[in-house]
């Protein structure tokens, strides 16, 4: 039977973590670092969930493989899959803190990193970490619109039941009768309009939606990235230093 392939999984992380990064600002202490986590994790099934949808799909291995050299050459990116792992195997992400004031007038933390295995990149030192995981989360928006835009009939099921999807896909209306339960030749025999028995036919299918990952994808970041300078570096090193003693952790040479 013809199946249809969607990226509806993957807005449903995407959209899962822009949840948990949302949440982190209103968070102290042990509380931020739970959501962290969760965060890391749904930020880190975005490309788990590409891949395995359209692994099967004529040219997506190509594509995907220039995708990922992408993705691997930014340093900020492999960061955060650093920090997943970590998190997943080693334990707890380090981070520094301060309180700060909000508009509600309520206390609020803000955070940045101190780096674990892995020194903090240029692009995420000194900044606040609930801007990064926007950040991040919107690179990673950025490549599923990407493969929507490579593959648009394999990424929306409603993008398929239409005449050219179907036509692209090697399909027929009796195939869609299949997957939606109709008795084979039932739009053969309507009287409907060819356009409204699509429209009809669509209705059994839920639609990606590519508005709301386009909001994630534009975000802007509250604070861009300043240049690094020696003293930063000192700092940082210091300060992963510090942090690592306080977690008994061994520091680096």
């Amino acid at each position: 039977m013809a199946r249809l392939h969607s990226l509806l999984l993957v807005e449903e992380k995407l959209l899962e973590a822009q949840y948990f990064a949302r949440r982190l600002e209103f968070l102290t202490t042990d509380h931020f670092q739970y959501e962290f986590n969760a965060f890391l994790s749904s930020a880190r099934s975005v490309t788990s969930f590409i891949q395995k949808e359209m692994a099967h799909v004529d040219g997506f291995g190509d594509w995907w493989l220039s995708q990922q050299t992408k993705m691997r050459e930014d340093p900020s990116m492999r960061f955060f899959w650093d920090l997943r792992n970590f998190s997943q195997k080693e334990g707890r992400i380090l981070m520094v803190g301060a309180p700060r004031p909000i508009a509600s007038k309520r206390e609020a933390w803000t955070y940045r990193f101190v780096g674990n295995d892995s020194p903090v990149p240029s692009a995420l030192l000194h900044r606040d970490v609930v801007d990064c995981c926007m950040e991040h989360l919107s690179k990673l928006a950025r490549v599923t619109l990407a493969c929507a835009d490579a593959f648009p009939f394999h990424s929306c099921p409603r993008r398929a039941v239409t005449p050219e999807g179907l036509v692209a896909l090697g399909l027929e209306l009796r195939d869609i009768e299949r997957l939606v339960g109709l008795p084979l030749g039932f739009t053969a025999k309507s009287t409907l309009p060819r356009a409204q028995v699509f429209r009809v036919l669509q209705k059994h299918f839920d639609a990606v939606d590519f508005e709301a990952i386009m909001e994630i994808a534009t975000y802007t970041p509250q604070s861009p990235a300043t240049p690094v300078t020696p003293s930063d570096r000192l700092t940082d090193r210091l300060l992963r230093s510090s942090v690592n003693r306080l977690a008994r952790r061994p520091t680096e040479p």
